[in-house]
């Protein structure tokens, strides 16, 4: 026993859920459940049942547009698409994208009770405020992040997942939001967003980092990336949002990255040690995963945030993709001024 009491949202319903390519939807749901099924052997941990947003609510992140369209075609008896052919729609959907957008809004509230919730179905985090894309219809951490602002609280976001986060960029890139995205990159790897030159704008200056690892990186290079939580410690946010997305791991079925649960189980004790230190509150989110490895890694990270060490796998490396990262991890030190004139 940890100590670290965790809340983690969940509905049965969270369990045939999925707006992914119908080629991997049922890897997709098949994590949540298996995760569902390891969560609930360890001691510490409240069970959330989330209450679905309204359609207003989601008008804070996403053009009336957009929702309309997903209502439209969630009447509809047959699946289709939303996008170019990733993001599918079915019957019924709209009332799954409200208990998802619902669930970050549940986080927030029950978070005044606890230090740490997770949301183990959410982090759809490439939905634009006006397109679907990337399996995610809307984005459901925009409205979170959006949410805490209006309440004024100061945030932070760490996004680690295979695909860099473009539309929480897209929406916050100018807000004083700091934002540490780490992913695989290459230039032209979906979603083709992450030039690790964008360092924000306006009022969200040198706030914006992302550390686009190489394809292939290994657990070496991500913990090189995690030094780059010095500056959320720096930045000292009452709320740090975490997309812990599980796409990265080596046998995804959407393979970019090569990390192990260990990775995960890392950044879960990082960020849990952080947040202690500086008194704030994590919400965090499940995001990708569509391999055997994605449920373990899951459960890695709520395990590393009750500090909890996993070590099942075996380490991964790779020397030259590590020191490409440390280079560029040094050079986001070297500009960091977010928030510290304030």
């Amino acid at each position: 026993m940890s100590g670290r009491l965790l809340g983690i949202v969940w509905s049965e319903r969270f369990r045939e859920i999925s707006f992914s390519h119908p080629m991997i939807r049922d890897v997709s749901k098949q994590r949540i459940s298996k995760f569902k099924e390891m969560v609930s052997k360890i001691e510490d941990v409240i069970f959330i049942s989330p209450e679905p947003s309204s359609y207003n609510d989601l008008l804070e992140v996403h053009e009336e547009s957009l929702l309309n369209k997903i209502k439209e075609v969630s009447s509809l008896d047959h699946i289709g698409f939303l996008d170019s052919g990733d993001t599918v729609h079915y019957p019924g959907m709209f009332d799954d994208v409200l208990l998802v957008s619902g669930s970050t809004l549940t986080a927030i509230s029950m978070s005044k009770f606890l230090e740490y919730v997770y949301i183990p179905l959410g982090g759809f985090h490439h939905a634009t405020r006006s397109k679907s894309m990337g399996f995610c219809p809307i984005n459901d951490v925009n409205l979170g992040l959006s949410r805490l602002l209006k309440r004024g609280e100061k945030v932070a976001l760490v996004d680690v997942d295979a695909h860099h986060g473009n539309g929480i960029e897209e929406m916050f890139y100018s807000r004083f939001v700091l934002k540490i995205n780490v992913f695989a990159y290459d230039g032209s790897f979906f979603p083709g967003t992450g030039d690790p030159s964008r360092r924000g704008e306006g009022e969200g200056s040198w706030c914006n980092y992302n550390v686009g690892m190489p394809l292939g990186a290994g657990d070496d290079s991500f913990e090189e990336a995690l030094r780059l939580l010095k500056l959320v410690e720096d930045f000292k946010p009452t709320y740090l949002i975490v997309v812990a997305g599980v796409d990265g791991h080596k046998d995804d079925g959407l393979r970019s990255l090569s990390l192990t649960s260990r990775s995960y189980n890392s950044l879960g004790i990082k960020i849990g040690n952080l947040a202690r230190r500086i008194g704030a509150k994590v919400i965090s989110y499940g995001g990708g995963g569509y391999g055997p490895g994605s449920a373990l890694s899951m459960f890695s990270f709520v395990q590393g945030l009750r500090e909890v060490k996993v070590e099942e796998e075996v380490k991964t490396e790779d020397e030259e993709k590590r020191k490409y990262v440390k280079k560029l991890v040094d050079s986001f030190f070297e500009s960091f001024t977010c928030g510290l004139k304030q």
